[in-house]
Formats: C-alpha cells, sequence, structure tokens
C-alpha cells in the first residue's frame, strides 16, 4: 500500500496548525496563501472557566472559582486495546526498532481506548452522570468530542495536574505507573481518549489511565442559557410583548430601567417609543399588549388617551401619552450634589431643583455631613429631615446653625439639563 512520505504528512499537519492550506512540498508555510483552520461546533467547546491547579482526587469535582461551577472530575479510566492496531512496529514503515534507536520489538496493539469506570455512577456525584455520555464502561472516543480529557495546557502548574497518568495491570488493580518519558513512547489524544504507543513491549502493557474531564456546560448551552434565543433573559427585567402576526413571532423589546407593563395604540392607532427622548422604534396599528399585574402595581397608573391598555408609571420611570398614541418613556436621571442653599439659623425648608422620584433616593449633607432621613425609611429613633414633593424640611432638633451650607443627591423623573 503506498503511503504519504513524512514530507508530506509533516507539511500537511505543520500548516493546518498554522492556519495554513498545503497546496506544495515546495512551499514553507509562509508562502502558503490559501487560509485553513481546524473547526469545532459550540457543543463540542468548552463552555465554562477550568481550574488551573485542581487536585488530583478521584471523583472529586472542582471548580475555577470559589461558588462557581464545578467544571472538572479526576476519573480512573480503564484502557482497552483498540482493534486493529496490532503491528510490529520493527517493520517498514513501524516507526520504532533500531532506526528509533530502540531494541528489537515484537507484534502488539499500539492504540489503546479510554473507558469510563464500570462503577462510575455509584462513585460520581456529577449531576450528568448516567445521561448517556457519563455512563458506566461508556467509550471516550464513541461519544463524539461530548466527554472530553482536559488537555495539559490549561495549568502551568509544575508537575502539570492534565498530563494523563498510564498505569499497568496488578491482578485487576492499579499497578506501577509507566511514565510519560517510558521509552515505549506514549502520547494521548485528550479530545477523543485514545493512547497511542510507539513501541509495544509486552512488560509493560497500558491497563487503566487517570486524567480529568470536562463536566462542565459546553458552549451551546451558555449561550443557549444566557440569551435564549430571545426569550427569558433577565428575569426582573421590564419587556414590551409583540402580538404574533402572519409573518412574525411573539417577538420582545426589552425597555431597561422602566416600568412598563403593556402598551396597546388602539386599532387604528400610531405611536413612537422613546427612551430619554431617544426614539427607538416607531410602531403601527395593535402590536404591543400584555396584562398589567394587580401585584406590579406600586405607583400611579396612566390611561393612553386612545387605547385600552395602562401604563404603570412608578419611582423607576415615568410615562406619558401623547396626540395619536406617542408614548415617551423617561428613566430616571440622577442629581448629584445639588447646592440647596445656606441656612440662616432658623429656615427650615430648601427646595430641589427637580421633583425627587422617591423619597427613598434621597441623601441630604449639612457640611458634608449626612443627614438620617425619615425613620419609616431606616427604622432608626430619629431623623434629621423630611421631603414632601419638591421640598426639604429639617426638624426643629436637626437645624443648621446659621451659615451652613446644604447639598443634596436625589434621582428624578424630571428631564434635567
Amino acid at each position: 500500500m503506498a503511503g504519504k512520505s513524512n514530507t508530506s504528512a509533516t507539511f500537511f499537519a505543520q500548516k493546518k496548525l498554522l492556519g495554513k492550506a498545503h497546496t506544495s512540498n515546495l512551499k514553507v508555510d509562509g508562502e502558503e496563501v490559501i487560509g485553513s483552520n481546524i473547526q469545532a461546533a459550540s457543543t463540542l467547546i468548552f463552555g465554562e472557566d477550568i481550574p488551573t491547579g485542581p487536585s488530583q482526587t478521584l471523583y472529586l469535582l472542582q471548580s475555577a472559582s470559589n461558588g462557581g461551577p464545578a467544571t472538572v472530575e479526576y476519573i480512573q479510566f480503564a484502557l482497552t486495546a483498540l482493534t486493529g492496531t496490532t503491528y510490529d512496529a520493527d517493520s517498514s514503515g513501524g516507526g520504532a526498532g533500531s532506526d528509533a534507536g530502540e531494541s528489537s520489538q515484537s507484534s502488539g496493539p499500539h492504540c489503546y481506548k479510554f473507558v469510563m469506570p464500570s462503577d462510575y455512577t455509584s462513585n460520581s456525584s456529577n449531576s450528568r452522570e448516567g445521561n448517556g455520555t457519563f455512563n458506566n464502561s461508556k467509550i471516550v472516543h464513541e461519544t463524539l468530542g461530548a466527554l472530553q480529557l482536559i488537555p495539559p495546557f490549561f495549568s502551568q502548574d509544575s508537575p502539570n495536574p492534565y498530563i494523563v497518568k498510564i498505569f499497568e495491570d496488578d491482578s485487576g488493580s492499579v499497578g506501577d505507573e509507566i511514565p510519560l518519558l517510558d521509552n515505549i513512547d506514549w502520547n494521548v489524544d485528550y479530545y477523543n481518549g485514545v493512547l497511542f504507543l510507539q513501541d509495544y513491549d509486552s512488560g509493560k502493557i497500558p491497563a487503566y489511565a487517570k486524567a480529568f474531564a470536562y463536566v462542565g456546560k459546553m458552549l451551546d448551552e451558555v449561550v443557549s442559557s444566557g440569551s435564549n434565543g430571545g426569550g427569558s433573559g433577565d428575569p426582573n427585567a421590564t419587556y414590551l410583548v409583540k402580538t404574533a402576526t402572519g409573518s412574525l413571532s411573539a417577538e420582545r423589546a426589552l425597555v431597561a430601567g422602566t416600568g412598563l407593563s403593556s402598551v396597546d395604540a388602539g386599532a387604528n392607532g400610531n405611536f413612537t417609543l422613546s427612551v430619554n427622548n431617544s426614539v427607538i422604534a416607531t410602531l403601527t396599528g395593535s402590536v404591543f399588549s400584555g396584562p398589567v399585574k394587580s401585584s406590579q402595581i406600586t405607583g400611579s397608573i396612566t390611561k393612553l388617551s386612545n387605547g385600552t391598555s395602562y401604563i404603570r408609571s412608578a419611582g423607576a420611570a415615568s410615562v406619558s401619552s401623547g396626540s395619536g398614541g406617542a408614548i415617551t418613556i423617561s428613566s430616571p436621571s440622577y442629581v448629584f450634589s445639588e447646592y440647596l442653599g445656606m441656612s440662616n439659623g432658623s429656615n427650615t425648608k430648601f427646595t430641589f431643583n427637580y421633583q425627587p422620584d422617591n423619597v427613598k433616593n434621597v441623601s441630604v449633607f449639612v457640611n458634608g455631613i449626612f443627614q438620617a432621613p425619615a425613620t419609616s425609611i431606616t427604622s432608626a429613633g430619629y431623623q434629621d429631615y423630611s421631603v414632601t414633593g419638591s421640598n426639604m424640611y429639617f426638624t426643629t432638633g436637626s437645624l443648621p446653625e446659621s451659615g451652613s451650607v446644604i447639598f443634596a443627591n436625589y434621582s428624578t423623573n424630571a428631564t434635567t439639563s
């Protein structure tokens, strides 16, 4: 059987790793102009962080950070010879023997497959155990990448915890370790769980391997759980839900920071949706709807002039409707270090430039010293001031001395300049 030359095989592999196509044995990688890549589906890419220095404790699930998701597990695999890989490495093309500086060999299997332990599900606390991939006696390469070993480049520790360890058999138990630099010259494909021996030695038959397996979410799971294709998203966010039509499904638009519950401009009405005075959508007809739950209503309610739905206008935002069903949604503005004035020793009332949207969001300072708000907010036994509308009133006992300067921080639904 004709075989590729060492030059062809080496060039092809080297150029592929460097992102180049192999078009000629007369060209080095820098002379190749056609690009290439090693493609992988999102179902096969690790989607969560991997610890750099895990403990080599069997069946211990470990994460990259305290409280983070468990992503690696140390497992003792069985090694089984792969059918069709038995040959004599001394023969032509075998890659060993005197050409490699090794002693003469006999014929034997040169490749072994990683197999999950027969008692894995009873020893592991992996939430995915028994799911069809993390099963007892499951052959790693038959999962087509769903079960992968963690390669050594995820750590720079010495010794590297992710380097696979292989062992001989000792009457059905783990025997002596066969070191990485042993003369049988072995290496592991961490993606598919395949062990290759360049040189077969009947006195060193690998039977077990200890390695870390990835048990976290793949990239596709992370992406789908985060976006859900435009679905659930942040459960605390507010959305406009578009009624399904013949050409569109029930699409959703996020309105961040508002208390909007539903919008319906009427069967024939057009309206414009604006956030902080910036138009983000112009909508036609009865296109947005959604029930308003009484449990969601904490502020005033405004009924649209030409519609049948209600708008929630609580402390988080204000909503106004105009002619033709125009709707403007303004998210809160924040005012910092507003100078309210100077005390004359008797004045108790000071006025804000804008009306605060919530008394809980007001902070008052006298000569830079924070003042205690209403007892209903702090549950403390005293207060220095109260807020009503756009006015702030000092209590008699907390009246600032003459010459004191008054500042305030607060949020407001008003349009600030």
